[in-house]
C-alpha cells in the first residue's frame, strides 16, 4: 500500500480486482486513474478480501488517511466464498455504516462478469447495489457495463482467467472510473 502523508483525497477499498492481481498495483485500475489526475489515491485492495476482511481492517488500512472519498468495489469473493446474499448485504452495511462515520462520502463500484457458474448469485448482487445506490443517492461506477457486449457476453481479451482483468481490461476498467468520477466535485483530472 502506498505510503501518505497528509491528507488522501480517495481511497480505493477492495479485493484482487482493486489490487491490480494478477500483476501489481502498477497495472491496478487506481493507479490508472492516478496517473490522470491531480489526485493522491490510496489502494486499498488485497486479493481474496471479503466484505467481512474489510470490515475488519477498513480503519487501518483506509479511514487513518481520512479521505473524502472511499470508492468500495467487492462482492466476488463474498460470492465465490458461498455467502448468501442476506450476509454480504449486512457486512456491506457494517462497512458503510463504518465509513459514514468519518464523514467520507462513499461510492460504489459494480463487480465485473465472472466466467462461472455463480455469475447470477453476483448479477443479484450487481442488482441490489444499483438499487441502494439510486435509494441512497450514491455515486456508483458501472465497471460491469464496461465489459458487457450489446448481446449481453463478456468482450474479448478484458479478463485473463474469467475473473480478473487483463492490463487491457485494467485500463478500461480505469477509464470508466475516471468517467464515473467526472461528476465528483472534488476530483480532477486535469494535471
Amino acid at each position: 500500500m502506498k505510503e501518505l502523508s497528509g491528507k488522501s483525497t480517495l481511497a480505493a477499498l477492495g479485493d484482487s480486482i482493486t489490487y491490480g492481481y494478477p500483476f501489481t498495483p502498477k497495472e491496478s485500475w487506481v493507479e490508472y486513474v492516478c496517473q490522470r489526475s491531480q489526485e493522491e489515491i490510496i489502494n486499498a485492495g488485497i486479493p481474496g478480501d471479503t466484505f467481512y476482511d474489510m470490515l475488519k481492517r477498513v480503519e487501518e488500512d483506509v479511514l487513518v488517511f481520512k479521505p473524502s472519498y472511499v470508492i468500495v468495489t467487492a462482492g466476488t469473493n463474498d460470492v465465490m466464498q458461498g455467502f448468501s446474499q442476506p450476509q454480504i448485504q449486512q457486512n456491506f452495511l457494517q462497512l458503510l455504516g463504518k465509513i459514514r462515520q468519518t464523514r467520507s462520502e462513499i461510492i460504489i463500484g459494480t463487480p465485473l462478469p465472472v466466467v462461472d457458474s455463480r455469475e447470477g448469485a453476483l448479477h443479484l448482487w450487481r442488482q441490489f447495489l444499483e438499487e441502494y445506490c439510486k435509494n441512497h443517492n450514491i455515486t456508483r461506477i458501472d465497471f460491469y457495463k464496461g465489459f458487457i457486449t450489446d448481446a449481453g457476453t463478456i468482450k474479448e481479451n478484458l479478463l485473463l482467467d474469467g475473473c480478473h482483468p487483463t492490463k487491457k481490461g485494467y485500463e478500461v476498467m480505469g477509464e470508466i472510473a475516471l468517467q464515473g468520477l467526472a461528476g465528483v466535485s472534488a476530483f480532477s483530472t486535469e494535471k
